[in-house]
């Protein structure tokens, strides 16, 4: 098998793993067809594209300037460098990425929303520099010296009386033993010494010192609750103290739940039965608001009916913020699908289309989702556009 069949299968089955969402096996197969064949550029775009899906823009950057050292006008490579050099938070090289890209294509939209992107960050990010280096300027009054004058406070040291007394008591036994007889003390046996303090004949016992009892009344002793007896009283102090409204329940998958709400003087608990509200078709569960759901709902009914339901259950305006910047190009073809056989069935009405098609226009980088799709799907788009009716 040759260099350039073994590249063009690898590209294939990279641009299947891209689709299909699993971007480091797509980068994997296109690494597989640079070594292949590093001629072709489209191999390097393309791994570029699924390094930006995975946040890895240095990555993104080196293969997009492969591409420009051998092809300086690629707008594909400009605005995807642009991209990551934004994701980097070089904005200024961004720009200039992105101001190169709509000299060669005008007409690209998708460069204009990112210039406009890019113009914005860089404003806010001067905004925050000049924030920051704004400062309260320091005023001395006039006739004062700025230098700040130390002041000196005399300190006096004032001992413990109870130390100064055992201090006094030790000199006195430390003369004591100095003056024992000198044939006591080197007879090279080892003298027991007590470290005891002996207090002298004119000085009081500790056990002869009366304490001085305070004038002061004692501190009244605080009062606790009484104890509590057994574990049926306590239980009873805690529902009196931390009443609960929801005693427990039973969740079931089909949304059918049963709540057991705590009465506030009653042991037993009442139970509450709550329901999904019923929907136009039995058989396909609640609209999902999280895009896990929805795509997983949207594989498992292949009926237009049911498709229907499912999309008609959502808000068409929470369609930007549930997509955000995952939308895919095969499951936005597959949305642009259905919308064109529901309004041939009669299941839907152009303006209800027309109401989604306005707020997936609206989801993050649809215009680069736009550039993975091929003809006919672009075809298809503006099909729908002229039968709903632009705005």
């Amino acid at each position: 098998m040759m260099a350039s069949d073994r590249a063009k299968i690898a590209k294939d089955q990279g641009n299947a793993a891209f689709k299909s969402g699993d971007y480091p096996a797509a980068i994997g197969h296109y690494t597989s067809a640079i070594l292949a064949n590093a001629d072709d550029l489209t191999f390097s775009l393309n791994r570029a594209a699924a390094y930006l899906k995975l946040g890895k823009n240095e990555d993104a950057e080196r293969d997009c300037t492969t591409v420009l050292k051998l092809s300086p006008n690629n707008v594909k490579a400009l605005f995807r460098r642009g991209q990551a050099r934004m994701g980097l938070g070089c904005l200024d090289k961004a720009r200039a990425d992105f101001i190169r890209a709509s000299e060669l294509e005008p007409s690209n939209q998708s460069v204009k929303q990112e210039i406009l992107e890019v113009d914005k960050l860089i404003q806010q990010q001067k905004q925050k520099h000049d924030s920051a280096n704004t400062s309260r300027p320091i005023t001395i009054p006039s006739g004062v010296s700025p230098t700040i004058k130390r002041r000196r406070v005399p300190i006096e040291i004032v001992e413990d009386l109870s130390r100064t007394s055992h201090h006094h008591s030790a000199e006195l036994a430390v003369e004591d033993v100095e003056k024992q007889p000198k044939g006591l003390e080197d007879n090279g046996l080892l003298q027991p010494i007590s470290s005891r303090v002996i207090p002298r004949s004119n000085e009081p016992s500790p056990s002869s010192v009366k304490p001085v009892q305070s004038t002061t009344p004692p501190l009244p002793r605080q009062t606790t609750s009484a104890r509590t007896e057994s574990f049926k009283d306590a239980k009873q102090l805690r529902d009196t103290a931390k009443p609960s409204r929801i005693g427990g329940g039973i969740f079931r998958p089909s949304g059918n739940h049963t709540l057991f709400a705590r009465n506030d003087g009653k042991s037993g608990a009442a139970p509450v039965t709550t329901s999904l509200p019923a929907m136009v078709d039995a058989t396909v569960p609640q609209a999902p608001m999280t895009l896990f759901n929805f795509t997983k709902m949207w594989e498992s009914h292949m009926k237009d009916e049911d498709r229907w339901n499912i999309l008609s259950g959502i808000p068409s305006l929470s369609l930007p913020n549930m997509f955000q910047a995952s939308l895919e190009p095969v499951l936005l073809s597959s949305i642009l699908q259905h919308f064109e056989r529901v309004i041939d069935l009669q299941i839907a009405t152009p303006d209800n289309v027309r109401e989604y098609l306005v707020s997936l226009s609206k989801v993050q980088r649809f215009g680069t989702i736009m550039l993975f799709m091929d003809k006919d799907e672009k075809m298809l788009l503006k099909r729908l556009w002229e039968t709903c009716g632009k705005l």
